[in-house]
């Protein structure tokens, strides 16, 4: 039987993909801290307010949209805090504008890890007219926004990883994504939007959008930007993103209890444990 497929009216590009780089970050190397936050692997409870990014003008900034979705995901799920971070301000801070066609997540979670993030409200996308204004601080206090960035740095730690690589075969990447969500949302690349007689998003060619993908069974569930907000795909990704987010206090308090390591020795289990021991003892000592 034929399948017709019906191609949603978005031509433009808003995802860049990102150049590898061989001191990126990729799950299971031990560099992002793996924290089982949700074991069936579905954040679905856990989703934050539904945003459009065009709204009477194209952004180009879905890279910005589908990450600070995940984070605020990730705020809710571990701290109980239903935030809206804004997507204009890491935009903007990270280069992106329709000139050059959107960016890459690498590009806009390097900028989070420089200048943070704000509330919704102190730069909406609600006070801009058209595009031009959107890439500016129009409505807004540049120096209150850039002040509140650096707040949000002073309290959270905020990192990521590649899941998989490009090339990687298509059933190892959905084994991938159904591990790496047990730790976070992700994020993920595809092509917007094409929709089978299924009623799901396929990829007939080149990627062009960042996006949120919260579930995997049958199909990936995708949290989106575009109506309707919840998709199933069925899309080869060639880039997908785990997140990871903690507050610096509790990072502190870990750091501050002194535990020895596992080891199959036991001599240097004891050793070990006298060595925290006595540190702790010259830390209550001395302050």
């Amino acid at each position: 039987m034929e399948t017709k497929n019906k191609k949603s009216p978005i031509t433009y590009k808003g995802f860049i993909p990102p150049k590898p780089k061989p001191e990126n970050y990729t799950l299971g190397d031990g560099n992002v801290p793996q924290v089982v936050l949700q074991e069936n692997s579905d954040w679905t409870t856990s989703l934050p307010v539904e945003e459009k990014q065009n709204v009477n003008y194209e952004t180009f900034n879905c890279v910005s949209f589908g990450t600070l979705s995940a984070i605020e995901t990730m705020m809710f799920r571990l701290f109980g805090e239903k935030v809206n971070y804004s997507d204009r301000w890491i935009g903007i801070m990270a280069g992106t504008n329709a000139g050059t066609n959107g960016n890459d997540p690498d590009t806009i979670c390097e900028a989070i890890k420089h200048y943070g993030l704000i509330p919704e409200e102190m730069l909406p996308m609600s006070s801009a007219d058209n595009i031009d204004e959107y890439y500016s601080f129009k409505g807004a206090d540049k120096e209150a926004c850039l002040k509140a960035g650096q707040n949000w740095l002073a309290k959270h730690d905020f990192k990521y990883e590649d899941v998989f690589k490009p090339s990687e075969p298509l059933e190892e990447k959905l084994n991938k994504i159904k591990t790496a969500l047990k730790f976070s949302i992700l994020g993920v690349s595809v092509e917007a939007w094409i929709m089978d007689d299924r009623g799901v998003y396929i990829r007939l060619g080149q990627e062009n959008h960042w996006t949120v993908a919260y579930n995997q069974n049958q199909f990936t569930g995708v949290f989106d930007t575009y109506e309707p907000f919840l998709k199933k795909a069925d899309q080869n990704f060639s880039w997908c993103k785990r997140f990871h987010i903690n507050r610096k206090e509790n990072i502190a308090k870990k750091n501050d209890t002194f535990l020895p390591e596992k080891s199959t020795n036991w001599l240097v289990d004891l050793l070990k444990a006298l060595g925290y021991a006595f540190i702790g003892l010259i830390k209550k000592i001395y302050g």
